[in-house]
């Protein structure tokens, strides 16, 4: 242990110290080493996303390398990578590649508009939603194919990947269509990473498919593992907080009310636990307690990486 966290510290921050040097007058773009990137016009959504891999220092397993798929990945792909890539190097567990798919060139307001577009599996209904004008839902059924049929190839392409272990992760909106997966097509990945999911849109549309899944489950025809997590606070409103523009401290409550991230989070992984399924089958749900909506992204990584990669590779995947 002492021998690889060594290791990782001389590859991080060099074996010497450099001198002090004065910067240049227009550094360069700064960059996630051994990463490569894309832009994938998809022909089954329309649109073009763009895939960020973070490739592993060591060879690959035999049968290829477990792939970590990220949703939301301009601002989650740098974290999984270096997390993924530092476990590895520092604990001795597998490395694995991770995949961030978002949107070349678009900001912070037009990845919002973007998203809820691929991240919604329903159209919702209008005016039901503080949603910018002319935000477009509902896409994301198509997403999930063009990432099944045209990310997942083009990615398999540059790198050896292991397709019985792909992982999926996804947070709110990507929680949600990660959900989607699990429910719609649980063969696309052997493990589902659901971050505080918005089961709460659409009436919880997103559950019609529950009833088919778990009959699958009980049939022995299925077995992924399933990781659902929340924040413990974010159904709890902070008095200290600022009102978002637009709304009361009134309306801020009545929506975090009806949302019940906590509770749907813990009832859908209670379900989803109580399924008699088979070998492989694994259900398990956390609440961190005193993280946010925003904070339990990062609050929670170490738990997920850990339930994703373990220090022993599930047996299912080889």
């Amino acid at each position: 242990m002492a021998f690889r966290t060594a290791t990782l510290l001389a590859a991080l921050l060099g074996a010497t110290v450099a001198e002090a040097q004065t910067p240049p007058e227009t550094p360069s773009e700064a960059v996630i080493a051994a990463t490569r990137q894309f832009d994938l016009n998809s022909k089954i959504s329309g649109r073009t996303y763009r895939v960020q891999i973070a490739l592993p220092v060591a060879p690959p397993p035999p049968g290829g390398y477990p792939t970590l798929y990220v949703l939301d990945g301009a601002g989650m792909f740098g974290t999984w990578a270096d997390l993924a890539r530092g476990r590895a190097a520092a604990m001795g567990i597998e490395q694995a590649i991770v995949v961030g798919i978002s949107y070349p060139g678009a900001g912070l307001m037009q990845t919002m508009a973007l998203r809820f577009k691929d991240l919604t599996p329903t159209a919702g209904k209008p005016g039901a939603y503080p949603l910018p004008p002319g935000t477009e839902t509902g896409g994301a059924d198509a997403f999930l194919q063009a990432l099944q049929t045209e990310i997942k190839p083009a990615v398999a392409k540059l790198v050896p990947v292991n397709p019985k272990r792909d992982m999926f992760l996804g947070h709110s909106l990507g929680g949600l269509t990660v959900l989607r997966a699990l429910l719609r097509t649980p063969g696309d990945y052997s493990t589902f990473l659901i971050s505080s999911p918005s089961i709460w849109w659409d009436d919880k549309a997103v559950l019609a498919d529950e009833a088919a899944f778990s009959a699958q489950v009980k049939a022995g025809k299925i077995a992924p593992r399933i990781l659902i997590g929340v924040g413990g606070k974010e159904q709890t409103v902070d008095p200290t907080a600022p009102v978002p523009p637009g709304f009361t401290p009134e309306a801020v409550k009545a929506l975090t009310d009806s949302a019940r991230m906590v509770d749907n989070a813990k009832e859908l992984g209670a379900r989803l636990a109580a399924l008699p399924g088979g070998p492989g089958y694994q259900v398990e749900t956390k609440v961190f307690d005193g993280e946010d909506h925003m904070s339990v992204i990062w609050g929670s990584a170490n738990a997920i990486a850990n339930f994703a990669l373990p220090f022993k590779a599930p047996s299912s995947g080889k």
